[in-house]
């Protein structure tokens, strides 16, 4: 089984013009979220994508698949309440899989971020076929700025050569079986510090590859963020109708 993952539980946002989670703000007529499941839902090599949805958006989100979706890719998506944290939303997703499915060897799972709605076929696909071979991958693009390391925000530490530093992405995606595992070995001290999903295989000491991403997977964070993703959204649907 492949398993997809939308991560959609936050309730905070940063994006100051609006005071919804940035993943239900509309755009063009649609949600954030909306965009992400439809790159997911081309993918036909996901079994199921399970969502983790803060529960005060769950009744939204049952009247958004039933609007904005067929029945057969209805199907294939599956709601579960988000946590906390980001930790605390993937443990209540694969405590779901695990409650509706047997678990098995070459079992894939592949965790994205609902604010990136512009993921790529080809991304989820290279994923998909990394953690297979790997065990644990995520989505990354060369810098192209110069970054600077400062230990406290105040002095630069360090430039760290250019050609060696990467922007990592969404998603991150494993063997189901170990990840399950690298989730159950966490300590209380490891998962106050954990930002990312891929920091559970650097806790662990589980090597950790890099599939090539793309700057248009970008996250929609701020104000400009999302300027940018309603001109790109606006721009395609232009072209398709030219």
């Amino acid at each position: 089984m492949i398993y997809g993952v939308i991560l959609a539980g936050g309730t905070g946002s940063r994006v100051k013009s609006s005071s919804i989670p940035k993943q239900f703000i509309e755009l063009e007529g649609k949600p954030v979220i909306a965009y992400t499941m439809e790159h997911m839902l081309k993918v036909p090599r996901f079994d199921e994508i399970y969502i983790a949805v803060h529960r005060d958006w769950m009744d939204y989100m049952e009247e958004l698949i039933r609007d904005a979706f067929s029945p057969q890719e209805a199907q294939r998506l599956r709601l579960t309440e988000g946590g906390k944290e980001r930790l605390d939303s993937i443990r209540n997703v694969t405590d779901a899989i695990c409650r509706d499915h047997s678990i098995g060897e070459e079992d894939v799972i592949v965790i994205h971020d609902a604010a990136r709605p512009f993921v790529t076929e080809q991304i989820l696909n290279d994923s998909i076929d990394s953690a297979a071979k790997y065990g644990a991958v995520v989505a990354a693009v060369p810098a192209s700025d110069t970054i600077l390391h400062s230990e406290n925000g105040e002095k630069v530490s360090e430039i760290p050569k250019r050609s060696i530093v990467y922007h990592g992405q969404a998603p991150d995606s494993f063997r189901l079986k170990q990840f399950l595992d690298m989730q159950a070995a966490l300590t209380e001290e490891q998962k106050a510090v954990i930002t990312g999903t891929s920091q559970i295989c650097t806790l662990n000491g589980v090597t950790l590859h890099m599939v090539k991403g793309d700057t248009i997977n970008f996250k929609i964070t701020t104000d400009s963020d999302l300027l940018i993703a309603e001109n790109m959204i606006r721009n395609r649907r232009k072209t398709d109708t030219d």
